[in-house]
């Protein structure tokens, strides 16, 4: 039971999402090589040995195999899968030419390899579009509806009230982008620019570092912010077994005072009841239009803070409603999916540049386990997160490919613009050394990231 478990939770999503993106990043070369006369002899999806396939009227291949774990467009001239040219391409006919990949002109053959990474691209585009069209985009004005006490944002100077305006060079418009980029910089001092009553200030924020771990115990540390959303004080769900359960909150709940005290915050809520541990307190809600009163005793909660000291708090054991979606016409959404994979551009090449700087260890980096494990998440969390976390491993793959290193499309291109800046190709023995060394560093990342995803399985990712 738990083999069929693992396989329904995780194989199951990993395949549909890996699957479908191999696929679109393939057809992107198979499209503008088919419209650029070049003949597909095999598309692939996955590696080794064949499943199962057939042949189309054009005389490509269409084919799965075993090993699910990427996918090839093979093209006539090709000596294999990686794109290499075959040694027999300067013996072909002048008709065999005609639809051989290595005989047309530099332009196509960038442009052939260039369209899968920009497929994958599009792809993620097209995806938040259509997803901010049908469930919205979670949209919460980028107001600062409380700071944490001895966090980052108190000790920067922010206020309740502030409107954060840029962020480490970024203008924001959603809070959760301001979160996002606090993330990726613990301990980095970062710019950040306020408004404040009709006046903009500029503040020095740094994000506090954050170690958290995994359900395999694995430490990772992100940044945190320090300062949290304008959230109405509206009861988004309820703990089994905890305080509010056993007074008898709801989800939907709107809590309008605390104690004689009107609230318009979740944040005030929370402050009330984390001051008073196992003391019972009075609050006024609002449900479905009639008001009521009910009494609540705040369970006791101790937990280690920043500096290590011991505090203890209380808590009723609700959660906030999730953020407010908006949606789009197709033209705004559109265009807000084009600005979201802009920042989730900008914040992998970020990472991805962090790693090289040595700001964020290597172990970060996850591969199929991981995505498999992530996949299934997002899958359990819902549909709009699964859609959401495709469009982003699909931008992920479109970055990655387009790295210059050979074998990846990334190398491909950086050949043919020294082709395109020398007006001849490079030798043979200095494009085989190119690929020899492109194998090396690509075995070494699949080695890399499978070891990652072992450790990070079995816990051994410690702080």
């Amino acid at each position: 039971m738990e083999f069929i478990s693992v396989l329904w939770n995780y194989i199951l999503p990993f395949l549909v999402l890996f699957t479908l993106l191999v696929f679109v990043h393939e057809m992107g070369h198979y499209s503008v090589a088919r419209r650029n006369g070049v003949r597909v002899e095999v598309f692939s999806i996955g590696f080794g040995p064949e499943l199962f396939g057939r042949d189309d009227r054009w005389g490509t291949r269409w084919k799965f195999c075993a090993i699910p774990l990427g996918g090839y467009v093979k093209m006539y001239g090709d000596a294999d899968a990686a794109s290499r040219p075959g040694r027999e391409t300067a013996q072909l006919t002048p008709e065999q030419r005609k639809v051989s990949f290595y005989h047309k002109s530099v332009g196509q053959r960038a442009a052939i390899v260039f369209a899968g990474p920009a497929v994958n691209y599009l792809f993620a585009v097209l995806v938040l579009a259509l997803l901010f069209m049908t469930a919205g985009q979670r949209h919460t004005p980028a107001v600062v509806g409380a700071v944490v006490p001895g966090g980052a944002a108190e000790r920067a100077g922010l206020r309740t009230g502030d409107t954060v305006v840029r962020f480490a060079g970024r203008t924001i418009d959603r809070f959760e982008d301001a979160e996002r980029i606090a993330l990726l910089h613990p301990g980095d001092p970062l710019r950040i620019v306020v408004r404040r009553d009709n006046a903009e200030r500029a503040l020095l924020l740094t994000p506090e570092p954050r170690t958290v771990r995994d359900r395999h115990g694995n430490a990772e540390t992100f940044g945190m912010l320090g300062a949290v959303r304008m959230v109405a004080p509206v009861v988004g769900r309820v703990l089994d077994g905890s305080a509010a359960a056993a007074a008898g909150l709801r989800t939907g709940d709107r809590i309008v005072a605390v104690d004689g005290r009107p609230v318009s915050t979740f944040q005030e809520v929370r402050t009330a009841v984390m001051a008073g541990p196992e003391t019972p307190m009075r609050l006024r809600i609002l449900r479905d239009g009639r008001r009521t009163a009910l009494t609540i005793v705040p369970q006791r909660f101790s937990y280690a803070d920043g500096t290590g000291a011991t505090r203890t708090v209380g808590r009723i054991g609700i959660g906030v409603a999730p953020p407010p979606m908006k949606r789009h016409g197709p033209v705004a959404a559109l265009w807000a999916a084009v600005e979201e994979t802009w920042s989730l551009t900008v914040t992998t090449g970020t990472a991805i540049g962090q790693m090289f700087a040595g700001k964020r260890e290597f172990r970060d980096i996850g591969g199929p386990l991981r995505i498999a494990e992530m996949s299934g998440d997002m899958a359990r969390i819902g549909p709009y997160a699964f859609v959401w976390f495709m469009a982003a491993i699909s931008l992920s793959l479109c970055l990655i490919n387009l790295l210059p290193v050979p074998m990846l499309d990334g190398g491909h291109l950086l050949y043919y613009g020294i082709e395109a800046i020398r007006g001849k190709p490079l030798g043979e023995k200095a494009q085989e050394y190119g690929f020899r060394i492109g194998m090396a560093l690509v075995l070494t990342l699949m080695v890399v990231v499978t070891w990652n995803d072992l450790l990070r399985l079995f816990g051994a990712h410690g702080s």
